[in-house]
């Protein structure tokens, strides 16, 4: 094919997107006003049950989104059309800007209390990265979407470890080589005093004035969001190496992806590690899977050790 039709064709898909866009927001608008109307009523019928990690965050609460205005901009609405077309539902948006931290964790928990069969539920912040991510991923998939998908949930899963002990091993050159910090005492630091480091009791985030979509995926294993949702590269894994790693934790851990970013990944752990050296080995790991978390975060695998005792929320997040 000439570089000439490989551009119309590209052109046509863009201008299709772009007109398509603007519908699938304003529908969104009325049918996400419709379900906080709903879910509204709902709420004054029944009181919704308590859990352990509800209890733990704020007191559950009315939605304080129902009435909320959601204005989605062009790039956000030709987002969600992209992922609407994989055959993943909207089920909520919310404003990033409006809402805190322990308000996010008490909503995802309550919605994910009762499971909706069939799907896994990940909230998704629509910033630039994820939104250029989403639609260079599926931009020439349009067509043959479904094709696309099951080749990626037909891949087969890598040796997650090997992955996660390859990475470490290529920091570890990287910072020994340099020799700007000493790696057992500087980096590692086991033995050295932690820092006051509290476990992860709710989500992080950015506070920024981006829109934040509940999203359910049609899939049955919580690890293959990946192959939907196209989160990874360039510094961080591959998409499909997160998908491996994520089965890994899942299977060992009970650690779920609940949020994603372009550039950050949080999962809800239902068994936190509580014994200490199995903190040590988990924290080695993460540190392999995702050294930003410790170069520009808590500075030591020690301290993240610390944080990771008795955390239900794994953060990560790459520069």
């Amino acid at each position: 094919m000439s570089i000439l039709n490989r551009k119309t064709i590209k052109n046509v898909i863009k201008l299709s997107v772009a007109v398509l866009a603007p519908i699938a927001a304003a529908y969104l608008q009325t049918k996400l006003k419709q379900t906080a109307e709903d879910g509204k009523e709902k709420s004054q019928e029944t009181a919704p049950e308590n859990t352990k990690e509800a209890q733990e965050s704020e007191k559950p609460m009315d939605d304080p989104f129902a009435n909320a205005e959601i204005k989605v901009s062009d790039e956000a609405g030709k987002a969600i059309n992209i992922i609407e077309k994989t055959g993943c539902k909207i089920v909520r948006i919310v404003n990033c800007d409006k809402i805190t931290e322990a308000q996010l964790t008490n909503l995802y928990l309550r919605m994910t209390e009762q499971p909706n069969p069939g799907f896994v539920r990940v909230m998704v912040e629509l910033d630039n990265i994820i939104i250029d991510n989403l639609l260079e991923e599926y931009e020439n998939h349009l067509s043959d979407m479904d094709d696309f998908i099951q080749s990626k949930l037909n891949t087969p899963l890598e040796d997650a470890e090997s992955i996660i002990e390859n990475r470490f091993e290529e920091i570890k050159e990287i910072y020994i080589s340099e020799g700007d910090m000493d790696w057992d005492n500087d980096i590692i630091a086991w033995g050295k005093k932690s820092d006051e480091c509290e476990a992860l009791k709710s989500l992080i985030l950015n506070k920024s004035d981006n829109i934040l979509c509940f999203v359910d995926v049609p899939v049955q294993s919580v690890y293959d969001v990946f192959c939907y949702l196209p989160f990874g590269g360039v510094e961080s894994p591959e998409p499909l190496e997160h998908r491996s790693i994520a089965k890994y934790w899942f299977e060992k851990f009970g650690a779920v992806p609940c949020f994603m970013s372009g550039d950050i990944l949080q999962f809800h752990v239902k068994q936190p590690v509580e014994d200490e050296e199995e903190a040590k080995a988990l924290a080695l790991q993460q540190f392999g899977f995702c050294s930003d978390i410790v170069t520009q975060g808590c500075e030591t695998v020690q301290n993240l050790a610390s944080t990771l005792k008795g955390s239900k929320f794994w953060y990560f997040w790459w520069d």
